[in-house]
């Protein structure tokens, strides 16, 4: 996981802990993300029985079990006496999924920054104060939008970090190595034809304006277009997700449409089921 650079976590975070010790009536965890105190490994945290769920709780251990990994949020924060209360039953299904989500993340970067404390004979702590840290804080402290960016981008997102280039190259082939970005495929039928004597470099000419629309395709957005028989073209695109892929389909289809109708040619366009 990614160690934060503060000690201790703030008032409504949630955060991930692993369950370190159960009394009878509370439950002690490790912030697993959060060094605490200079004499810890972690930031220490305490769950009270009131804080487990809202039903009542005859045995404490019905509920949680050691080295359980949990979401919490974060109740109240004492860094002088190194104390972080936290609750287990103010976490909900969709903010416990996204936080396990952003942690899973954390986990591969670190393990991404090992490769490269390893390749460049540093520790980690050097490699997190050399690269870690600062791309990090280039892309919003998002473990997962920076390991995309870096994947889409390679040594370009890790522009004005002040770096050796043999670092950059290092770690952008340790990424594409190791880091996979899903994607959606959208896909549907193209008809197109111009009756004109030029027809064929009509077509041609509106299926550049819809490749046009995408200036720089990536693995994570592109588009293609595969002749069937004319006048059917097989059109494909690829996305990070549907909503993104339904916004460059559209803006694909609408510039291929304005480009073939200028020339008075047909154009129609069907989803693929």
């Amino acid at each position: 996981m990614v160690k934060s650079k503060l000690r201790f976590p703030e008032e409504g975070d949630f955060v991930v802990g692993k369950v370190a010790h159960i009394e009878r009536d509370h439950v002690y965890i490790d912030i697993l993300d959060y060094g605490g105190n200079d004499d810890e490994e972690y930031a220490r945290g305490m769950i009270h029985i009131s804080e487990i769920t809202s039903r009542w709780v005859k045995n404490i251990r019905n509920y949680v079990r050691l080295n359980q990994i949990v979401v919490l949020k974060v109740l109240r924060v004492n860094e002088a006496k190194g104390q972080v209360d936290v609750s287990l039953r103010r976490v909900s299904a969709q903010q416990r999924k996204l936080k396990m989500k952003d942690h899973k993340y954390g986990v591969k970067y670190e393990n991404l920054l090992s490769f490269l404390a390893e390749e460049l004979g540093k520790s980690i702590k050097e490699v997190y104060e050399t690269i870690g840290w600062p791309l990090l804080e280039k892309y919003g402290l998002s473990v997962q939008k920076t390991l995309e960016k870096v994947k889409e981008n390679g040594a370009e997102a890790l522009d004005g970090l002040n770096l050796e280039s043999d670092i950059i190259d290092k770690f952008v082939k340790i990424v594409n190595e190791n880091v996979e970005i899903s994607t959606v495929w959208l896909s549907g039928t193209l008809l197109i034809s111009s009756n004109n004597p030029d027809g064929i470099n009509d077509v041609k000419r509106a299926l550049k304006a819809g490749l046009d629309v995408i200036e720089s395709p990536r693995e994570t957005r592109k588009v293609d277009f595969r002749y069937i028989a004319a006048p059917k073209y097989k059109v494909e695109v690829v996305a990070k997700n549907y909503q993104k892929g339904e916004a460059i389909l559209a803006e694909i289809l609408e510039a291929i449409e304005r480009e073939i109708t200028q020339v008075e040619g047909t154009f129609e366009f069907s989803r693929d089921k």
